[in-house]
């Protein structure tokens, strides 16, 4: 797509389009080391790391919640030999991941569904080892609800791994706006997830501040889209353009400012 991303469903269109692949992985390049085809605010080290707490064995089955184009949790099933099964809100993302498992020979070992993972998910109590949720709890209109469910289908003992954006300082109506240009966005404030968790009956094993890592890859993603401005322009339209702009730019200075947080969560399902 060429014009505004005004919906959600506009926005993830743009992103996954195979017309704009090519200066897609040209702009994230130069956003993050060892770059792998993610584009979230996590870095390819922390991906690593969080592969690393879920703990998962060749006889495990990981769900990806809002899995995108599957990269990270195809990365997760390279090292590990899990099964992975992944659930996204847009087509192409998911097309794009089954595609992507099928070239590296991981087609056996990797499922993915396009769905709304906000609302119950259609997979059986209790079959899977491991959830993960990168970026994307900010999204769910009804966070306590979609705890219960990653219980639900969680084993006893089994691990979750998920990113959130934290309110931990005064944002106006201004900046919220320009951080959240598409679609439902919801940020909680310090120990709302937490709560949340042990609501739906976890036990928070570690919690880790990522802010300094988010405001170097906002700051890389404004450097990026800089210096690949003239083929951004082309292909987004003046309009979206300086909206994306806007939104990592106000998402630098939020988190650098420590106004708005950026954390990630490993916790265990009590029974």
């Amino acid at each position: 797509m060429s014009g505004p991303a005004d919906t959600p469903s506009d926005f993830y269109s743009a992103r996954y389009s195979k017309e704009r692949e090519q200066l897609r992985d040209s702009v994230f390049a130069q956003v993050y080391d060892d770059y792998f085809g993610q584009s979230s605010w996590v870095s390819t080290a922390d991906y690593d790391r969080f592969a690393g707490w879920l703990e998962l064995t060749p006889e495990c089955r990981l769900l990806d919640v809002a899995c995108g184009a599957g990269r990270p949790c195809l990365r997760v099933a390279s090292a590990t030999g899990c099964t992975v099964i992944g659930i996204d809100s847009s087509e192409l993302a998911v097309a794009g991941a089954i595609k992507w498992a099928q070239e590296r020979g991981l087609a056996s070992r990797a499922q993915f569904a396009h769905g709304n993972a906000a609302q119950p998910l259609g997979h059986a109590d209790a079959s899977f080892e491991a959830v993960m949720c990168i970026d994307a709890l900010a999204h769910f209109p009804d966070r306590r609800a979609v705890f219960r469910e990653w219980s639900r289908v969680l084993k006893s003992a089994g691990r979750l791994v998920f990113t959130s954006q934290v309110l931990t300082g005064p944002i106006s109506n201004e900046e919220f706006a320009a951080r959240t240009p598409s679609g439902y966005y919801a940020i909680g404030p310090d120990g709302y997830d937490e709560r949340l968790l042990g609501e739906a009956g976890f036990r928070l094993l570690q919690r880790v501040d990522l802010t300094p890592t988010f405001v170097q890859i906002a700051e890389r993603h404004c450097a990026a889209r800089a210096a690949h401005a003239q083929a951004l322009r082309a292909v987004e339209g003046e309009k979206e353009f300086e909206s994306q702009n806007r939104y990592r730019a106000i998402a630098a200075k939020l988190a650098r400012e420590r106004r708005l947080s950026h954390f990630a969560y490993l916790a265990r399902k009590i029974s």
